[in-house]
């Protein structure tokens, strides 16, 4: 090869190299911003500080912003891959990546135990560093923490959409099998720490049949939620059990209900940012039951003055606060209770956002007797904020006038 040649060689490989990083600083320029290059040599070159800015080379890159839809469709069109958040399954099913991982991968005290174990690390101090982060401790803490308020706490932890509907995702699986073993762990585990549990994986997965027949599916095929139809069934077992309680009694009617038909688009082929969505994913068509106030038609609200707190993440937000309003878990709660609830919501936030809320708020608990603490099951590992400890005031000093 003549020395020509490889110069020129050369020059196509810098230019191949240099060409994304010279464009981007030019229309970042042109915007009047600051080259984000820069940043490369205003820190430290730590792993950490490198690592930090090539993540932010790539959330804000314009060829990124560009380029990565059009590799997207091509992956979906070609092979259905729906990137790192989606799984396609059977039948216009849809399914959310990190809730079928939670079911696939081993109980996360075994992966704790296993990374301990690989590290070399003395599992007594393993164990004294990562106590802060463990659902189940954090969940007793919880507890004990209402308990002496005189509040009264049941945990409802509620199945992904993989765990009812597993057969929809790969016919590998058949319907209504039990895929769902590290939460029924989870429960148990609760119970032995004297916490109580409200189940209600069996009860979806006997229901089922029933939904089934009537085309009335517990799951939203191309949304990460439940039905309206999963709602109503969650909402009749939680009242069940309060109603079971002393200090419950039945009020006089105040709420009714009625159904409702609308046209939703499902948030996991929009959290892919796939192009054309219209397109590729239609409208998906399900009923919810939407309840209101009997005495003047309006719809259902909260009442902070109420004995029960619901503390939830976006399964107590879907229908509730989005369209239709007032026909999600919350509302269907009260309908069954024949009263209104409290709330804190989060979306993916129950497992510590909710109580970090709840700490802002402390006058929330004033005569409360009852807290219904509710999370999707793949937040046992994967909940955003994780799993830490939040500490309340003793009662007389969180209580206001």
């Amino acid at each position: 090869m003549t020395r020509a040649r490889q110069l020129i060689l050369l020059i196509f490989f810098l230019g191949i190299i240099y060409a994304v990083p010279v464009t981007q600083a030019i229309l970042e320029i042109l915007e009047d911003e600051r080259p984000q290059i820069l940043e490369l040599f205003s820190q430290a070159p730590t792993e950490e500080n490198l690592r930090s800015f090539e993540a932010d080379m790539e959330e804000y890159s314009f060829f990124e912003e560009k380029l990565r839809p059009v590799f997207q469709l091509l992956h979906y069109l070609t092979s259905r891959d729906m990137g790192a958040k989606a799984l396609p399954g059977r039948d216009g099913w849809y399914f959310f990546h990190p809730g079928v991982k939670y079911l696939t991968e081993p109980y996360f005290r075994d992966i704790e135990t296993a990374n301990v174990l690989a590290s070399g690390t003395v599992v007594g101090e393993s164990k004294e560093k990562s106590k802060s982060g463990d659902p189940v401790e954090i969940i007793v803490d919880f507890v004990k923490q209402m308990k002496a308020r005189g509040i009264q706490v049941l945990v409802v932890p509620i199945p992904g959409k993989a765990s009812i509907y597993p057969d929809r995702l790969t016919p590998l699986a058949e319907r209504g099998a039990p895929v769902y073993a590290n939460t029924t762990r989870f429960m148990d585990e609760l119970r032995e720490e004297g916490v109580e549990v409200v189940a209600i994986h069996d009860l979806l997965v006997k229901q089922r049949a029933e939904a089934d027949r009537l085309a009335r599916p517990l799951y939203m095929a191309t949304d990460t939620h439940w039905s309206g139809a999963g709602i109503r069934l969650a909402a009749e077992a939680i009242a069940d059990r309060i109603k079971k309680e002393s200090w419950y009694k039945k009020p006089a009617p105040r709420y009714g209900r009625k159904t409702i038909a609308l046209g939703r688009r499902g948030d996991i082929p929009e959290m892919t940012k796939i192009p054309f969505q219209k397109r590729l994913f239609p409208t998906e068509g399900v009923e919810c039951d939407q309840v209101f106030d009997a005495e003047d038609g309006t719809a259902y609200k909260d009442d902070p003055d109420s004995p029960i707190l619901l503390l939830g993440d976006s399964f107590s937000r879907v229908f509730q606060t989005d369209d239709p309003k007032s026909a999600g878990l919350i509302a269907n709660l009260a309908f069954e209770l024949q009263m209104p609830l409290a709330s804190i919501v989060n979306n993916g936030g129950a497992s510590t956002l909710v109580r970090q809320q709840l700490a802002r708020k402390i006058d929330l608990l004033d005569n409360k007797r009852l807290i219904v603490w509710e999370f999707v099951e793949r937040d046992i590992r994967f909940g955003m904020g994780g799993w830490q400890a939040i500490s309340y005031p003793p009662p007389d000093e969180g209580s206001h006038d």
